[in-house]
């Protein structure tokens, strides 16, 4: 009977650990993000001008820019290989620009720089949504390696709501959120890395969500040279506590006759 109870008490302890350990996992700040190139079907050998699409999505436990993994601090997203940006398919837009403008203060200062758009969500320290827009300009470079600045213009109140139509007149939202992603080469089944870094100096609010789609002639292009016929994309989110998290996904492609 003693050992009964001994080897019942083990395994409960036992239990209790593998419930706590899960416990935290469940609870842990977590991203993720999907992606869509478009066409699908380009050359083998050739780059096709198309569109990227992408979804970016983080979850915080405890979110507040001064809690220890409630933000983000750093992005970087691993472009495929097959990938291609063209700095030169766009005319280019410094950060000076772009501060503290209106989306139509933007876009009079750089509407022939604009290389895509999207949405975006933040959250104001749990307590309540933040809405904006996105603009995606093509930056002017960082010594030699190229620039993309991500002009987001929030509405910063409860309830959070803007309209992201018609950018070129739109003068919604009381806050700028400026970042500038820097592209770095990268060896192996990756290209391109588009490294956005310091995000929380810049953002006022943990940022959750950010859906773009990237086109402006061949800006962005694409061929389907890899054996396995797909394309990969990694994304690495760095937290304000130095933890991170990394998301690897694929995409079928088909070679063009």
């Amino acid at each position: 009977m003693r050992i009964t109870r001994r080897y019942a008490v083990i395994l409960a302890l036992a239990a209790a650990g593998v419930i706590a350990v899960a416990g935290i996992a469940i609870a842990a700040t977590t991203s993720t993000f999907t992606f869509k190139a478009s066409p699908s079907k380009v050359p083998k050998h050739r780059y096709k001008a198309g569109s990227l699409k992408t979804n970016l999505e983080t979850s915080y436990t405890d979110p507040g820019n001064s809690n220890p993994g409630g933000a983000v601090e750093r992005t970087q997203i691993y472009l495929d290989k097959n990938f291609k940006v063209n700095p030169k398919a766009a005319k280019k837009c410094s950060a000076s620009q772009l501060s503290n403008q209106t989306m139509a203060g933007a876009m009079a200062a750089c509407k022939k720089a604009k290389v895509g758009k999207g949405i975006a969500t933040a959250t104001a320290n749990g307590n309540f949504e933040i809405d904006g827009c996105v603009l995606l300009f093509n930056g002017k470079p960082q010594g030699k390696k190229p620039t993309l600045q991500v002009f987001t213009r929030v509405q910063a109140s409860n309830p959070s709501t803007i309209d992201c139509s018609d950018p070129s007149h739109n003068t919604q939202g009381n806050v700028t959120i400026l970042l500038t992603g820097i592209y770095k080469p990268k060896t192996g089944r990756y290209g391109n890395v588009l490294d956005v870094d310091h995000i929380t100096q810049a953002a006022q609010f943990p940022l959750e969500i950010y859906k773009t789609k990237v086109k402006k002639g061949n800006y962005a292009s694409a061929r389907c040279a890899a054996k396995s016929k797909k394309w990969h994309m990694k994304v690495v989110w760095t937290y304000n506590d130095g933890t991170k998290t990394s998301v690897h996904k694929t995409q079928k492609c088909k070679v063009k006759r």
